[in-house]
């Protein structure tokens, strides 16, 4: 059986949860189920057992402002939380940008040494930022998720460690596919993002269609392995 996984999948939001977990479990996709609020990884990771799921803590940017009174319980969750996410900054609005800025420093200092961690990381608008905040002596694995910066924040990035999650919208953006060719091959995932990108088919097909337009476009991607190494 092909070997298949994806680094950014809401398993609280899709529309039929049950059916998702059964193909994930059937098709062996290992998967990391980010989830939005701390509350709702320590719901989810609570309720669901799977050998090919792994929650992920999260607190999206966007309800940062909203619902700072979980800030606690995000760290509190934090030090057994092996895989974070989805975090970051989102800088589409204004309002809350000091906040999001804030907490995600603060979440970056308290994983930096840990080498342990995987953080899948939100940075629309606001990649420049995200980088200032990272710099270069993390320890822990930083993968962008649906990157959408410039050239020059992409060789900032790269110089930086980062992983980059590709999903299929990505994959249809001529812009992206022009910065591919940069990406080095072993720092590139597969990602669906699901339900936020449409799915042609069922959750292993989308990713077997976006592994294989990969290898399309970089001749030789070994996306399994570079998981394998993230794991590590």
């Amino acid at each position: 059986m092909e070997h298949l996984f994806d680094t950014h999948f809401h398993l609280d939001l899709q529309k039929n949860r049950a059916a998702s977990i059964r193909e994930i479990e059937e098709r062996q996709i290992y998967t990391i189920a980010v989830t939005n609020l701390p509350e709702l990884y320590r719901k989810e990771s609570g309720e669901i057992a799977s050998k090919y799921i792994r929650f992920a803590l999260g607190f999206h940017p966007e309800l940062v402002c909203k619902y700072q009174s979980q800030i606690p319980l995000m760290w509190d969750l934090l030090p057994e939380a092996r895989y974070i996410g989805e975090v970051g900054l989102d800088y589409t609005e204004k309002e809350g940008q000091n906040n999001q800025f804030a907490f995600f420093g603060e979440l970056v200092e308290r994983c930096r040494y840990d080498s342990r961690k995987i953080m899948t990381i939100h940075s629309r608008r606001a990649v420049g930022m995200i980088l200032d905040i990272l710099r270069d002596n993390y320890r822990f694995k930083a993968i962008l998720h649906w990157f959408t910066g410039s050239n020059e924040e992409l060789r900032k990035a790269i110089e930086c460690g980062c992983y980059f999650s590709i999903n299929g919208a990505m994959m249809k953006s001529k812009r992206f596919l022009d910065m591919l060719p940069l990406i080095p091959s072993n720092r590139l995932l597969l990602e669906t993002d699901s339900p936020f990108t449409y799915f042609s088919g069922t959750h292993f097909e989308t990713l077997r269609s976006i592994n294989e337009s990969l290898k399309t476009y970089k001749i030789e991607v070994d996306v399994w392995s570079n998981f394998r190494r993230l794991l590590e």
